[in-house]
């Protein structure tokens, strides 16, 4: 059995990673990597990461990375509100890029920073451009549509009474019901006819819809597929997350590597609102064991957060850890960190 202490959260590896444009995409090993650049993603989640440590540690330096990863953010929005995702060395806007959950990611970012404002004025400027750009909802793909959620519930922490954001839940968490019932069968209580990549962040977003809109129904979907996705990846051991390298088909073989840190950060998120829905302590155990997974309860026994660095290690593969420390990784870290130390607090 694994006993290992919680780490106390730290920036330190996050600042690193960081100029005055934004955060990094990817690191050779803790060193930043720039010939890729930037990306709108990792910014967004930097927002929610330090709008979520500044909440709990109020330390002020906190603030001078959050600015940076805001501006960044609200740079990235289009006229209409949609996002533009990947960015150059040169701040230069990559033309014709791929599809991506970028604008569900922001709206995500938004509402963390509107329910945990640190001066009237950052929630002024949030609330603003969530406004702007909340109409972009609808064209959301499932997970893009699961981020959007997350926000909005943020945003009715705030504001409990605006009825048009939500109008706007209830409707992309309907879209996630259409889709669970137009796939799911007995043996396959999922939305897709696979499990891919944040995988948690559907059950996830369900559950908040759930308890901010006071609806069952959501509830009733959030449950099974939660459950489906734990007899997926909890061994009863440990955690053994969805690989990358052909992830897991319905009917096929589940791929056992390279596993991602944000499956076990949006898990460790999803079975915190698995608590916060149902009481049942057994999801606070869980929890605790997926977040375990970072420090090496995994299947190589092998830790993927660096207590000296301050990182977490890109993922677990076959031959063991990927020892480049980039962005979305050391996020997902925090991410989950934040959220245990969260639960604990409370």
């Amino acid at each position: 059995m694994l006993n290992v202490e919680i780490p106390q959260p730290s920036l330190e590896h996050l600042k690193r990673l960081t100029d005055d444009t934004g955060v990094f995409q990817h690191a050779k090993f803790i060193v930043p990597d720039r010939e890729p650049g930037y990306c709108t993603d990792d910014n967004a989640r930097a927002v929610i990461v330090t709008a979520k440590y500044y909440a709990q540690y109020r330390e002020p330096q906190t603030l001078e990375l959050l600015n940076v990863y805001l501006a960044f953010v609200l740079h990235a929005q289009r006229d209409d509100g949609s996002i533009k995702n990947f960015m150059s060395f040169d701040r230069t806007w990559l033309k014709d890029e791929p599809a991506s959950d970028a604008f569900g990611r922001v709206l995500w970012a938004f509402g963390t920073l509107m329910a945990n404002p640190p001066s009237a004025s950052y929630l002024s400027v949030a609330s603003d451009r969530f406004d702007f750009c909340v109409g972009q909802v609808a064209r959301q793909y499932p997970r893009g549509l699961a981020y959007s959620i997350l926000g909005m519930a943020d945003y009715l922490k705030q504001f409990p009474e605006a009825g048009d954001i939500k109008q706007q839940l209830a409707m992309a968490a309907d879209r996630l019901l259409d889709q669970y019932r137009q796939i799911a069968q007995p043996d396959w209580r999922w939305f897709e006819n696979r499990l891919t990549y944040d995988n948690a962040i559907l059950p996830h977003a369900l559950f908040a819809a759930g308890l901010t809109l006071d609806d069952r129904k959501y509830l009733d979907v959030a449950d099974p597929t939660c459950e489906f996705l734990l007899q997926n990846t909890f061994s009863g051991e440990h955690f053994s997350f969805i690989g990358n390298n052909g992830w897991y088909e319905r009917g096929g073989t589940r791929a056992a590597f390279d596993q991602q840190p944000i499956e076990a950060a949006s898990t460790v998120m999803m079975l915190r609102a698995a608590y916060e829905a149902t009481q049942d302590s057994r999801f606070l155990a869980l929890q605790r064991k997926a977040f375990d997974w970072f420090v090496g309860d995994n299947d190589l026994h092998s830790p993927l957060y660096d207590f000296t660095t301050k990182g977490c290690c890109d993922a677990l593969g076959a031959d063991g850890v990927n020892m480049n420390q980039g962005a979305e990784s050391t996020l997902s870290f925090l991410l989950a960190l934040l959220s245990v130390t969260e639960t604990r607090i409370e």
